[in-house]
């Protein structure tokens, strides 16, 4: 997940008046305002993110109020900004000057909006953060989301447990974040249309740079579309061998079984999955532990964990820029003991060149291992544009932001690379350690895809006022149901908003991002493969240790945001689109195969939208147990990641 605040479009306040026509032609004043504010706002968007990052790091009431007040100084600043800059007819100035204009200031707010939504924000932020969920039988025991709750959900094979988790998370957060989503909605759609948009999912849209940017999401579903349903008919067999009948095998899936607390990523599916159970494991936990990555190397002035260092080689290898050694001094890459922080993983910009860091409470596993590469590819990116005009300093668009880690984390992954840093004794070499390798990977890069998309079509109805209110939640589940093929493990009310319950929903991010970059990670990964001269299957390659390949992916990230991002895309790629091409290929034999097994099976894919599992057995595990949930009253956060 990327920290980054860049995106001035999407801080546009109300302005309070209309300016005057704009009259300054003149390029050379045009280039001096541009200059001094760039010199200027380096300083005030330092100071901003450095009270986040105390805050995000020491949630406390000081840090909070603090926090408050360099929020409002930036608000401020760029208003005065957005104010100075209408005063320029841009006509005729070049491109790259009028495109820092039309990124540059945020307009004037009207009355308290900006102190509203930034105690709106912080009460949302700060909801998610301290979340508990206390044990069924002893309610003095109680866990936060990072590692407890994730550990339970990742591992546990009890229907109850899981369920009771699963409910109790939401009464935890959603419930509780409910009547500040109402005013969120409210005054961030205030905010965009007294900027030109027609609500804030119509701003969001338009981060893309195309009036068809929904159509052309939607489309690209329909391409991966049957790779899914063969996903979902065979994850449902295998749910059904462990569940029995609580598994309807003509229904939708209960989300509370897929994995982590929201049915986002399968692949904690895997042990219960896995084709070919008598390969050797994919699954290099173990071997991380015996080869003590939990230690921390001391070096002149700084730890660090070895999880980091073996990322930090691989970027090396490729000849990307090394990491400032500020970052490991700086950096937040274990969960503290004596203090309540936020866990969810980011990587952080502080907009003076040189500080970078990521917030992570690291477990020591293999998820985590791949989720590094991911952290450090954003790093990477913002080192690569941080000579950039500040508008600039972000990605082509949000999805190459997070394409960039998870491009790299596809090498990562690949058995062969595993066994290059000596975490599998062997690359597996047949058809049947391909498949197992293919699935697990799909648990992740395919069973993710519809999630996303919901996510973000339902907060764009909301946004433009197609669903009242009343029927949020209801809603949500219903188009869940339908293009997810996933229900709730019980009935729904409308006090509950269970979007509301995964960290980006909560803290103000659009999720369409990673449904793109699920998809453009894919191109990336074959213009970087032919690039290093790699033949072959592109689910086997692994661009360790290529220069060239390296050379091609910072010759796009130097671009940051200065360029269209299909631009960008035709720099990396020669592509001008966003196609499923690549991602298909890659999966193409994990497809042919679960056809296969799934008629074997006597398995339909598909499912009916209106079964519901039977909600008895949770009514009568849910006793009077009060969840403890510590919430201080805060205000004033505005959270990027």
């Amino acid at each position: 997940m990327l920290w980054s605040a860049v995106l001035l479009s999407a801080l546009a306040v109300l302005a309070s008046a209309q300016t005057n026509s704009p009259t300054n032609n003149n390029l050379a004043d045009a280039q001096r305002f541009l200059s001094d504010y760039n010199a200027r706002a380096q300083d005030v968007w330092n100071a901003y993110v450095v009270a986040s990052w105390n805050y995000d790091t020491n949630l406390t009431e000081h840090n909070n109020d603090v926090l408050l007040e360099k929020s409002l100084a930036l608000t401020e600043f760029e208003a005065a900004a957005y104010v100075n800059k209408t005063k320029f007819n841009t006509t005729g100035f070049p491109d790259d000057v009028i495109r820092e204009f039309d990124f540059l200031g945020s307009a004037p707010q009207e009355g308290d909006t900006a102190r509203r939504l930034q105690e709106t924000l912080s009460a949302m932020g700060r909801i998610y953060a301290v979340g508990q969920v206390c044990d069924q039988d002893d309610p003095n025991n109680c866990r936060g989301l990072e590692p407890g709750l994730t550990e339970i959900m990742a591992t546990s094979r009890d229907y109850e447990e899981r369920m009771w988790v699963w409910l109790r998370w939401r009464d935890a957060v959603s419930k509780a974040i409910r009547p500040h989503y109402v005013t969120y909605v409210d005054l961030k759609n205030q905010i965009a249309r007294a900027n030109g948009y027609t609500d804030y999912g119509d701003l969001w849209r338009r981060k893309y740079e195309t009036d068809t940017f929904e159509q052309d999401m939607l489309d690209i579903w329909e391409e991966v579309k049957p790779f899914y349903l063969e996903l979902h008919a065979y994850v449902r067999r295998k749910l059904y061998d462990v569940y029995g009948d609580k598994i309807n095998l003509k229904g939708p899936l209960p989300e509370h079984l897929l994995g982590d607390m929201w049915g986002r990523f399968w692949t904690n599916l895997y042990d219960m999955t896995v084709p070919f159970p008598d390969k050797e494991s994919l699954d290099v936990t173990p071997a991380m532990l015996e080869q003590n990555y939990t230690i921390m190397k001391m070096y002149e002035n700084y730890t660090i964990m070895k999880m980091y260092e073996v990322s930090e080689q691989f970027f090396g290898s490729l000849g990307l820029l090394p990491l400032p050694a500020t970052f490991f001094q700086r950096s937040m890459l274990q969960k503290p003991t004596d203090r309540e922080v936020a866990c969810h993983a980011t990587a952080w910009d502080f907009y003076d060149g040189q500080d970078f860091r990521i917030r992570m409470c690291t477990k020591v596993d293999m998820e985590d291992l791949l989720t590094i590469h991911h952290e450090m590819g954003h790093t990477q990116y913002q080192m690569q544009y941080a000579d950039l005009p500040l508008v600039f300093r972000d990605g082509a668009n949000d999805a190459f932001h997070e394409a960039v880690g998870e491009v790299l984390a596809l090498s990562a992954a690949t058995p062969q690379h595993l066994h290059a840093i000596g975490l599998l004794d062997s690359v597996p070499d047949d058809p049947d350690a391909d498949i197992n390798f293919l699935l697990l990977q799909g648990l992740n890069m395919i069973a993710t895809l519809p999630f996303s998309l919901v996510q973000d079509l339902w907060r764009w109805r909301v946004f433009a006022g197609d669903i009242p209110e009343s029927e949020w939640n209801k809603k949500y589940w219903e188009m869940k149901a339908e293009i997810v093929g996933v229900v709730p493990p019980a009935e729904r009310g409308e006090d509950q908003l269970d979007i509301t319950s995964i960290y980006h929903v909560a803290n103000d991010f659009d999720m369409i991002r990673y449904y793109a970059r699920t998809i453009i990670e894919f191109q990336f990964q074959k213009a970087m493969c032919d690039e290093a001269g790699i033949t072959g299957p592109l689910y086997k390659c692994d661009i360790y240790n290529s220069g060239s390949a390296g050379t091609k992916l910072a010759n796009m990230l130097k671009l940051g945001r200065s360029q269209p991002w299909p631009d960008a895309m035709q720099e990396m790629t020669g592509q001008r689109k966003m196609l499923a091409d690549s991602w298909k290929a890659y999966f193409q034999p994990l497809y042919v195969w679960l056809q296969e097994k799934n008629r074997q099976n006597g398995d339909e894919p598909g499912w009916d939208v209106n079964w519901r599992p039977d909600a008895s057995s949770a009514s009568a595990t849910l006793p009077a147990t009060l969840l403890l949930l510590a919430i201080s009253s805060v205000t004033g956060l505005l959270l990027f990641a």
